[in-house]
């Protein structure tokens, strides 16, 4: 199992200015840093992965519906989608009736998308995750 190192330093500051007297003391865990980049990498993938299901969603839809599939925003989406959906094709029937389909791997296809990615975003947040601590005290007092 590994081990949470706490990495941090101190700072301490001291001013005096006439009788007015100032003391800052900050312990900053240096790990912080290392924690903010992981969170955005793990959100990062969050919106990989959201925009891939909203795409394939969309693609649901559009062929629910019968979407001219010769209009260039459905080429697009489905020329985008067809290497995502790739995996799945031939899975199960996509039942159809008056050129719309109901596109069963697509939904299948969202499932599985969404399970990778919360099983590689918890991954990523396990292997790197870090304490995250910081604790700044300030004394201030008038001089007698």
């Amino acid at each position: 199992m590994l081990e949470n190192k706490v990495e941090e330093y101190e700072v301490v500051k001291k001013s005096s200015q006439g009788d007015y007297e100032h003391h800052e003391r900050i312990v900053e865990d240096v790990g912080a840093q290392h924690r903010q980049n992981i969170n955005r990498l793990m959100q990062f993938l969050w919106l990989i992965f959201g925009v891939l299901e909203a795409l394939i969603g969309l693609r649901f839809f559009l062929k629910l519906i019968a979407a001219n599939p010769d209009s260039p925003f459905s080429q697009l989406v489905y020329t985008f989608t067809d290497l995502y959906m790739w995996p799945f094709a031939g899975l199960t029937s996509s039942p159809s009736a008056g050129g719309m389909i109901l596109e069963v791997p697509a939904i299948i296809a969202m499932f599985v998308y969404a399970l990778l990615a919360w099983v590689l975003i918890s991954v990523v947040g396990i292997l790197f995750a870090r304490s995250n601590a910081r604790n700044v005290t300030v004394f201030e007092r008038r001089s007698e």
